[in-house]
This record gives structure tokens, sequence and C-alpha cells, in this order.
């Protein structure tokens, strides 16, 4: 560079300023050392401050700022060319009025670069703080996100302040997943308000159930969070969320990657942390108060009693390793190794088959067979094929016995001559059913006839002349008959099914392997014979619209 004109070129040079500014005639040169470090060894105002005492009031504050920035030791020129600077010399002899400093102004970065808070020391000869003064400072310290503008202008009017001018935006984290489990869980151990208020004691809820295809349990998935941004304008990441598991246990699966579902009937069980469903129940004592009332889609099992006024009902079988005394139990199979203790009350239904050491008192009814080994006291029992007493004792004394094809008996009535009714040949619950679906079929064919005579009037008008609503009636009536003529011929088949089995029981019998005593009558079908003297090793059964009687 050509300094003839102007001798006074500052360079330190053993770089301990950081920064060296170079007067010529061509201009005015800035050159910032790089650092070494992060060790600050000057400020925007020590050049600033420089530049002045040289006569120079107008310059690039940016420029200057960005060749702190970058440092690169790189010569810069910032003044196109050398104004009002003279020699110390000539400064000294020239009364020359004192140049005011810059105010002294920091800004300082918090440690998570979230805020940055400007700090203004302004002595009393000290120039008044300018927006560019702090623009500049900014720009040194590269804050350039969440500027608060009006906090710069407030900052001007003030001697010394201390303020935040800059927030960034901090990063919301994201959630962590839910296991939303189902409501009933909530209610479970609770008993059963009534309608008037009451608790009923008897149904405690003490099981939750669920059927195949029900949502457990779902999962709301964890979120990744929204990033923020410090005042240097650099992303700062979000946490993301925890994800949670789901309670996956024996007889569930996961579907739609967030639902858990049931695979089977039965009862929803919670073991640590996994949701399981178990198709039987098992209760350890009795069914009393304790339990309440057991209804379950699935199988039960009791090692104790059902004790008066209790209940279980059930779509798998029940065993019951005590006794039922007074209660009500429905199931699939019913077994009761301790017995049966009726007390007239309630009732003991299988969808297929009962098995009990004995049964007194009792009301007994079974889809299929009913087997007995001790003895059946003054109750009233029905099967739809079979009843065997064939223990030890194997008796039939009091009450009705009704089964649709056998009764096999050792000894029917007893000495005291107790009336005994033991019928054969009809099935009451197939009898039952027969009923029903003549009265359903009839409701069916008038209903049909009906949408047909409406249908055929209908057709019979001239479509043009047909209101809206009369061709809508007119579809919805075409579309109606169909499937009422199906459920006709459905209801009419299975009446024919009924009739051939009726058909079936006519050969129905009662085999008697030791004794028959006076009391005892036997029917089959509609055919009557009373037993008025004792019999032995016999058979009965329906020939020629009368009883005969044949070796067992």
């Amino acid at each position: 560079m050509d300094g003839e004109k102007y001798s006074q070129t500052e360079i330190d040079s053993n770089n301990k300023k950081g920064y060296n500014l170079d007067f010529s005639e061509n201009g005015v040169f800035l050159q910032v050392f790089p650092r070494d470090n992060d060790e600050v060894l000057f400020e925007l105002n020590d050049i600033t401050n420089n530049l002045e005492e040289r006569g120079i009031k107008e310059y690039p504050i940016d420029i200057i700022a960005k060749a702190m920035r970058e440092s690169t030791g790189e010569l810069i020129k910032i003044v196109e060319e050398k104004k009002a600077i003279e020699s110390s010399d000539n400064l000294a002899e020239k009364d020359v009025p004192a140049i005011k400093k810059e105010p002294k102004i920091t800004i300082s970065v918090s440690r998570d670069r979230m805020e940055a808070v400007l700090k203004i020391e302004r002595e009393a000869n000290d120039q008044e703080p300018t927006i560019e003064m702090i623009q500049a400072k900014l720009a040194e310290k590269n804050i350039v996100y969440g500027i608060d503008e009006s906090a710069i202008k407030e900052a001007i009017g003030i001697d010394s302040c201390e303020l935040l001018i800059a927030k960034g935006q901090r990063p919301v984290n994201g959630e962590n997943a839910q296991i939303i489990k189902p409501k009933n869980m909530e209610n479970k151990g609770k008993p059963v308000e009534l309608e008037d208020g009451k608790v009923d004691f008897k149904n405690l809820n003490l099981f939750v159930i669920v059927h195949e295809g029900d949502l457990l349990a779902e999962r709301i998935p964890h979120t990744m969070g929204t990033p923020g941004t410090d005042v240097h304008g650099q992303t700062v990441a979000a946490k993301p969320g925890k994800t949670a598991m789901l309670p996956v246990g024996k007889n569930t699966k996961i579907v739609d990657e967030h639902k858990l579902i049931s695979l089977i009937d039965g009862q929803l069980t919670l073991n640590g942390n996994k949701f399981s469903v178990l198709p039987t129940i098992e209760i350890k004592g009795d069914v009393d108060l304790s339990t309440g009332n057991i209804d379950f889609i699935g199988s039960v099992i009791v090692r104790g009693s059902v004790q008066t006024g209790f209940s279980i009902k059930a779509t798998g079988d029940v065993e019951i390793y005590g006794t039922i005394s007074g209660g009500t139990v429905e199931g699939k199979n019913i077994i009761i190794k301790a017995g049966i203790q009726g007390m007239q009350r309630g009732y003991i239904k299988a969808a297929e088959d009962i098995k009990s050491s004995f049964a007194e008192n009792a009301n007994l009814i079974a889809g299929r067979d009913i087997f007995i080994t001790e003895a059946i006291l003054h109750s009233n029992v029905s099967a739809g094929k079979r009843v065997v007493v064939q223990g030890r004792r194997g008796i039939i004394a009091g009450g009705v016995t009704v089964a649709g094809e056998e009764i096999l008996v050792k000894c029917a009535g007893n000495q005291m001559d107790t009336a005994t009714r033991l019928e054969v040949g009809i099935n009451p619950m197939l009898k039952e059913e027969y009923k029903k679906v003549k009265q359903d079929l009839s409701k069916s064919e008038n209903a049909l006839d009906q949408a047909q005579k409406s249908l055929n009037l209908l057709k019979a008008i001239n479509p043009a002349v047909l209101s809206p609503a009369k061709k809508e009636l007119l579809l919805k009536l075409t579309k109606s008959q169909f499937p009422l003529a199906g459920e006709v011929k459905k209801l009419k088949d299975r009446l024919i099914e009924i009739e051939d089995s009726f058909e079936e029981l006519k050969v129905g019998k009662v085999k008697v392997s030791e004794k028959v005593y006076p009391g005892v009558k036997i029917i089959v079908g509609s055919v009557i014979r009373n037993i008025n003297t004792l019999m032995q090793h016999c058979r009965f059964y329906e020939e020629d619209n009368e009883i005969k009687i044949g070796p067992f």
C-alpha cells in the first residue's frame, strides 16, 4: 500500500491486539487476525473508537462486524479514501475538541442460547447509543432470531440498561404414548346399582367379560415434538415421547398397529402388565355373597357349593365340586359332584348333559342326557334323550321324570308306593320349540301374504300415475317379500325336522334293571300304564297303542 501521505500506519506486529488498521491515501484497511481460541482480545468499540480518534466519522459497521466474525486475517477496505486524518503531531497542534467515545455495549447469550441480554453502560462524556450500534453488536454475536425491535428502541433512550433483546423459540418435547384400557375394568368388584339406587350384592362384577373381537386396549402413539430455534437461528431438536407396549397376553392380538383385541369369549384378566382372556372362571370356594351371581361366556369351575338364592349362568361347561342348595345353574354340560338339594327353588338347565350323584326336590332340564348315580327324589326331571340312574342305589322315587328316548333306572318308586311318573317319547324342549316355530311361521306367512297383496294392488296401477311415495312403497314391498319368503321356508323346514323327531321318539322305552314298585305311572307317548304290583327286571314300550312289558 502507498503510505507516503500518511505516515501513521498502525500495525501490531505481534498480533497482541487481534486486529490492525492500515491508514493510507488509498483508504483505510482492516485486518482481523485468526484466533487460536475463544478469547476475546477486542470489541467493536475498540475499532470504531480508533477510527473516530483519526477523524473518520463514517464507516461500515456491518462490514467491520463481519470481519470480526470471520477473522480471516485478510485486508478489508472499510473506508474508500483517507479523510480528515492528520498525524499525531498535527492533531496535537490543532485545537480539536475531544472526541466522545461510544458507550460500552455488551450482549450476553444464555447457556441454552435461548435468550440474549443487552447491557449498555454509558459514562457522562460517552456518545448516546444508536440503533446501528446495537445492530452491529447483534451481528457481532451472530444473533439473528427472535430479536425484540421494541427493546432496541427502548434501549437507545436510556443511559444505562439491561434488557432482554432476543428470545428463541423453545422446542416442544413429544408426548409419551398412552394405553387406554376398557372402561368396564373400572367397574370390576363394584356391585350393580339397581334403578331405585340400592345395591345388588348378588351381582358384584367380580369378572370382566369380553367377547371375541372386543377392543381390550388402545395405544395413543407417542409424538415426536416440535423443534425450536435458538437466538443464533439454529434448530434445537425436540425430545421425542416414549412409546408404550400394548399389554399383549393369552388369547389377545394386536390389530391396526395400535389396538389389542380378544381372540375368544371369556374373562379379561390383568396379570402384571398383560391382558389375557381366559375361557374359564374358577371359584375357589362357594358361590355366595362373597362372589355374587356368576354370568360368564365360557366355562365355570366351583371348588365349593352354590348356596341358596345364587346362580351361575355360563355358555360353557359348569363343574361344581360341592352341592347346589336351592340355587340356579345354567350351562352347556353341568357336573355336580356332591349332589343337588333343590329345595324346590331354582333349577339346573344344561344345553347338553347333567351329571350328579343325587337330586332331591330339584328341577333338572337337559337338552341331551341326565346321569344320576344314586337317586332322584321328588324332583322334576326332563331330558331330550335319556335319563340314566344306575349307581349303587339307582332310585327314582316321587316327582316326574321325562325323557325323549329312554329312562334307564335300577329301582322305580319305593316300598311306600310313592307316586312316581316316568314318561318317555316326548322331548319337552323339542315340544316347546315346535310350538314356537308354529307361531313364528303363522306370523311370517301373514306378513308375506299382506306384502304380496299390497304389491299386486300397486302393480295394477299405471306406473305413470304413481306418486313418488307409492313408487317408494312399491320398491320397499318388492324387496321385503324375498326375506319373508326365505323365513317362511326356513320355518317350514324346521317344522318337518321336529315332526320327524317326534316320529323317532315313539319308540321310547322305560327300562328297570331291578324293581318297579306300585304307585309308579309309566307313560310312552300318549299311552299310560299304572303299576299296581311289584315288578322286576322289565322293559316298558308302546305297541299297538298300549304299553307292553318285556324282559330288561
